[in-house]
C-alpha cells in the first residue's frame, strides 16, 4: 500500500499564475530534459520506491480566452484605457495550445532523491515566465494528499499547455545519456518479484540454484537462475543456429559440476562437450565418463538391446523402434515393423543378445531355432513358426532385405560395431544417475554419421528412462535428481519421446532439451513438450517458429519481439516455486573466462575405468572373450553359456 511506502511527499507548484508558460522542448537544442530527472531516478537504491505522478483533467477553453483578456490588459492609464502588457506575447504563446488541469506530485521513501527530483525539476525553469516549486504539506493535509495521489485526482488548479506536458513526460530519445537506462530493441517486461537472484543468499540457497542468465531486477542488472526443484519440471529451449542456445547449457552444465550435481550431456556436434571438457574439476575427475565413439582404442560398450526384466524389454525395444522409424522414415513400412518387432521382442528374452544377432535371427535358420527354444512366449514362437517360416522364399526375402540393409549398416561399421555388439556394457546408467557422476557423450555427426549417431543418442536416452523407472523401488525422498541435456534434440525427437517427458520428473530426471526450429519436431512431441516443460526459452526464432511458440508468450511480446532477439538475449518463461511466471527478457552469461588444465585428465582417467581396450583384429565378431580385455566395470555374469536369462521379474 502507498501509505505504507511513503516518507515523504510533495506537489510541485506554478511559481506564477497558468497564463505563464514553463520552459518547452523548443528550447533544448541539444539535451533531453528528461535527463535530469532521469539520472535521479537512475541511481536510487533496490529497496527505495519512488513516484512521479501527474494527475490531468481537462478544464475546457474558457481559460484561453481569459488568459487572452489578461493579456490585452496592461497598466490602467490617466484616461482610463489600458497600456499594453510587456509579457503579452509569452503568455500568447501559452494560451495559443489546450491545456489540462495537472497536479504534479513526487513520492519516495527517499528524503533524499524527493530533494534531487524537486531541483531537478529546475531544468524547465523560464526566466520571463515561470518555474516549479516543491510545496509539502502541512500535518492537517498530509493524508488528504497521499490519499489524492493514490486515488490519481486532481487537487490543483494551476493549467498546463499539451507542449508543455510533452515537454515534462515524454518517451526517452537518444539525447539522453544516461549511462543506467538499458535501451532495447524488442518490448520490455518486468522480471518476476521472486525471481532466483543471486544477490542476498547464503551459499547453501545458492547451492540449490542453477544461474545462467541476468536481468534487469529491482534496477539492477541481476545474474540469476533455476532452482532444482523447478528443473525437475524440464526446460525446453529453441533457437536458430548460432544465437547462444549451446553457450547457456553449457554454462548450467558448468554450474552443476562445481555444486556436485550429476549430469548427463547428449551433444550430436560434439563442440558443446569440447567446452564442457575445459571445466572439470578435479574434484570430479573420478566421476567422470566421457563417451567418444570415435576412440578406436578405448571403446565404451553400450548394447542397445541390454534389458533385464520384461517392463525394461518393453521400453527397450520401443525406444529402438521409435529411432528406426524416424531413421527411416522414407522406406519405413507396416511389414518391417511388424517383424523388426518380433525381432526385437524376441531377442529381448534371450542374454547376452546383441543388434547383430537381428541379422542372424532373419537369415540363420540354425541359430533361430536355438534362440526360439529358450524363451517361452508363445506369441513371438508362433510368429516364427507358422508365419515368418512359412512365408514363400521370395517373399522372406523381399520383407526382410531392407531390415538387413538398414540394421547391417550399423553392426557392419567397425567403429559403430565394436560399441552396440559386445553383450555386456561398461557403463551402468543406474550408477550414473544414482552416485551423481557426470556422463559426455560427444556424438559428433561428423565422425560418426547421422544415422549412427541417432542411434547411439536414443540408445542412451532410453536407458535413461529406463534407469530412472528402476527408482521406483526407492523411496521419493531417497532419489538423487539428476540432469540430462540433449542439443539439438531433433535428433532423438521420436513418440517414445512423450513418456519420458511426461515420466521422469516423477523419478528425478530433469530434461534440459535445445533445438533449432519446431518443424524438426514430430507435431506429437511438440506437444507433449509444450504441455510437460514447466520453463520455456526461445532465442531468436524465424517467422514460422514464432508464430507456434507465440501463444506461450502472447501475454507479453509479439511474434515480432521473438523474432527479433537479439544473439544470447531471451525470452523466458520460468517456473518458480512450481508456478509458470510471466515472460520476460534476459541475457544468457558467457562461458566463464578460468578453465582448467584437465582436459587430457579426464579423457584418460575415463578411458581406464570404463572403455575396452580394443584387441589389433577389428573384423572379428567373437566379443565376449576374443577381442576385448576385461574392463573394470563388469554386469552380472550370466547363468551359463549362452543361456536363457534369469526368469523375468
Amino acid at each position: 500500500p502507498l501509505e505504507g511506502q511513503v516518507i515523504d511527499i510533495i506537489s510541485l507548484k506554478l511559481g506564477k499564475g497558468s497564463y505563464y508558460p514553463l520552459s518547452t522542448f523548443d528550447k533544448f537544442t541539444d539535451i533531453d530534459p528528461l535527463s535530469s530527472i532521469l539520472s535521479v531516478l537512475s541511481k536510487a537504491d533496490p529497496e527505495e520506491v519512488t513516484l512521479i505522478q501527474y494527475a490531468l483533467e481537462s478544464c475546457g477553453s474558457r481559460w484561453q480566452g481569459q488568459g487572452a483578456l489578461y493579456a490585452s490588459r496592461g497598466t490602467k492609464k490617466e484616461d482610463g484605457t489600458y497600456s499594453p502588457r510587456p509579457d503579452e506575447s509569452v503568455i500568447k504563446e501559452k494560451i495559443t495550445y489546450p491545456g489540462f488541469k495537472v497536479s504534479v506530485r513526487i513520492v519516495s521513501n527517499s528524503k533524499e532523491s524527493i530533494k534531487e527530483l524537486s531541483d531537478a525539476y529546475g531544468v524547465f525553469s523560464r526566466a520571463d515566465a515561470n518555474s516549479f516549486y516543491a510545496q509539502r504539506p502541512t500535518r492537517l493535509n498530509w493524508n488528504k494528499l497521499v490519499k489524492s495521489t493514490r486515488l490519481r485526482l486532481v487537487s490543483d488548479n494551476q493549467i498546463l499547455n499539451i507542449v508543455e506536458l510533452s515537454t515534462i513526460w515524454h518517451l526517452p530519445s537518444e539525447k539522453i545519456k544516461v549511462p543506467s537506462i538499458v535501451w532495447g530493441t524488442a518490448v520490455l517486461s518486468e522480471a518476476p518479484i521472486n525471481l532466483p537472484v543471486s544477490t542476498d543468499l547464503e551459499d547453501e540457497e545458492k547451492h540449490k540454484i542453477n544461474f545462467f542468465a541476468k536481468t534487469l531486477y529491482k534496477n539492477r542488472e541481476t545474474i540469476f537462475g533455476v532452482k532444482d526443484i523447478d528443473r525437475l519440471r524440464h526446460i525446453w529451449t529453441v533457437g536458430k543456429t548460432g544465437t547462444g542456445k549451446s553457450t547457456m547449457i553449457a554454462n548450467m552444465v558448468i554450474d552443476d559440476l562445481k555444486k556436485g550435481r550429476g549430469v548427463a550431456v547428449i551433444d550430436p556436434h560434439g563442440d558443446l562437450c569440447d567446452d564442457i571438457l575445459d571445466y572439470i574439476p578435479k574434484s570430479r575427475i573420478n566421476d567422470t565418463i566421457y563417451f567418444n565413439p570415435a576412440d578406436r582404442e578405448f571403446p565404451i560398450i553400450v548394447n542397445p538391446l541390454e534389458v533385464v526384466n520384461r517392463e525394461e524389454a518393453e521400453l527397450v525395444v520401443s525406444g529402438l523402434m521409435s529411432i528406426f522409424t524416424k531413421i527411416w522414415e522414407n522406406v519405413w513400412s507396416a511389414r518391417m515393423e511388424y517383424i523388426l518387432r518380433n525381432c526385437f521382442m524376441t531377442l529381448s528374452e534371450v542374454e547376452n543378445s546383441t543388434l547383430e544377432d537381428v541379422l542372424r535371427l532373419l537369415s540363420n535358420s540354425s541359430f533361430r531355432n536355438r534362440t526360439l527354444a529358450k524363451i517361452n512366449d508363445q506369441a513371438l514362437i508362433h510368429f516364427w513358426r507358422d508365419e515368418y517360416e512359412k512365408m514363400p522364399e521370395r517373399l522372406q526375402k523381399e520383407a526382410i532385405s531392407p531390415i538387413q540393409n538398414k540394421v547391417g549398416q550399423f553392426v557392419t561399421s567397425p567403429l559403430i560395431r565394436r560399441i552396440i555388439s559386445p553383450p555386456k556394457s561398461t557403463i551402468s546408467l543406474d550408477t550414473v544417475m544414482n552416485e551423481k557422476k557426470i556422463l559426455i557423450a560427444n556424438l559428433s555427426q561428423g565422425r560418426l554419421g547421422e544415422d549412427n549417431a541417432a542411434l547411439l543418442g536414443a540408445t542412451l536416452i532410453t536407458k535413461f528412462q529406463v534407469s530412472s523407472m528402476r527408482r521406483v523401488d526407492i523411496p521419493k525422498e531417497e532419489r538423487v535428481p539428476f540432469y540430462l541435456y540433449v542439443d539439438e534434440f531433433q535428433n532423438f525427437a521420436t513418440e517414445s519421446f512423450i513418456k519420458i517427458l511426461s515420466e521422469a520428473r516423477k523419478f528425478g530426471l530433469a530434461l534440459t532439451l535445445a533445438n533449432q526450429y519446431m518443424a524438426q519436431i514430430p507435431p506429437e512431441v511438440q506437444k507433449a513438450i509444450l504441455g510437460n516443460a514447466g520453463s520455456l526459452i526461445a532465442f531468436s526464432v524465424g517467422a514460422e517458429d514464432a508464430a507456434i511458440i507465440f501463444k506461450e508468450y502472447a501475454e507479453v511480446f509479439s511474434q515480432n519481439d521473438l523474432v527479433n532477439l537479439r544473439n544470447y538475449q531471451i525470452a523466458i518463461k520460468l517456473m518458480i516455486d512450481g508456478h509458470s511466471t510471466r515472460p520476460f527478457l534476459a541475457n544468457t552469461l558467457p562461458l566463464p573466462i578460468s578453465r582448467n588444465q584437465n582436459r587430457a585428465k579426464v579423457i584418460n582417467v575415463s578411458r581406464e575405468r570404463y572403455g575396452k581396450k580394443t584387441k589389433e583384429n577389428p573384423q572379428q565378431t567373437n566379443y565376449p572373450d576374443q577381442e576385448f580385455e576385461n574392463t573394470p566395470y563388469q554386469s552380472k555374469p550370466s547363468n551359463s553359456e549362452g543361456g536363457t536369462r534369469p526368469p523375468l521379474k
